[in-house]
């Protein structure tokens, strides 16, 4: 499961905002307990948005007692400070295939075809 945010930095703020999230939201968020990895994409093109956070986590529960933390609330005021246009999502994993193993049927592939 991934938690995703999405934001453009305040203009004149990207250095900044890429400074707090390498020295403060990344620290906070991989000493969470559930949090499995936290990582930063920045857009190459020029358009929306400057900024994707992915953060994985275990489960809801693992999320939701982060974001009810009033630690979590203090991270998030800061972060603010930073952005505008702001969004964020909850994405829970349907498929997953390795590159490289294209054409090659996964476990539950191979399941069904074991019982036709």
């Amino acid at each position: 499961m991934f938690f995703t945010i999405r934001c453009e930095a305040v203009p004149g703020k990207l250095n900044d905002l890429d400074r707090w999230l390498n020295e403060r939201a990344t620290p906070f968020w991989t000493n969470q307990p559930g949090v499995k990895s936290f990582q930063v994409y920045g857009d190459v093109l020029l358009g929306y948005p400057e900024r994707t956070i992915m953060i994985e986590v275990e489960d809801m529960a693992s999320l939701q007692r982060i974001l009810d933390s009033q630690d979590y609330a203090g991270v998030r005021d800061e972060f603010l400070g930073f952005v505008t246009e702001v969004e964020s999502q909850i994405l829970n994993r349907r498929t997953h295939h390795q590159a490289g193993q294209a054409g090659q049927p996964g476990q539950a592939e191979r399941g069904q075809q074991a019982r036709r």
